[in-house]
């Protein structure tokens, strides 16, 4: 709801561009939250969610088999996969979302704050 606001009023436009683009990146930090926490039960269904996440990472241009290794931490999925979620999960994704957000509402405040179209 937010972005559409934004959006709509046009708020992601000279001076505050810089501004909407850390909106987006902390909208992918969202979703990384979600996915990485999704598989910390470690049931079948996060085992095949692990699965088909860090294989649409396999396909990545250029770099599919390095990615690969990198998000599994191995050749299969296995203990060292949910090792690197879970660190993900609890340290990594909420530091960088705690230093995206400060950036955020920084720039809020520095941009004159939040107004009506422009």
């Amino acid at each position: 709801l937010h972005m559409m606001r934004v959006f709509y009023h046009g708020a992601y436009k000279p001076p505050r561009e810089f501004n909407w683009v850390v909106g987006v990146v902390l909208l992918f930090l969202t979703i990384m939250l979600s996915f990485t926490g999704y598989l910390l039960p470690w049931d079948q269904i996060a085992y095949w969610a692990i699965t088909i996440g860090t294989n649409m990472g396999g396909y990545a241009p250029l770099l599919n088999v390095p990615v690969n290794r990198l998000l599994l931490g191995g050749l299969e999925v296995g203990q060292n996969t949910l090792l690197r979620f879970y660190v993900l999960h609890i340290m990594v994704l909420p530091l960088a979302a705690a230093i995206f957000l400060a950036v955020h509402f920084w720039r809020i405040r520095k941009d004159g704050g939040i107004s009506g179209p422009l």
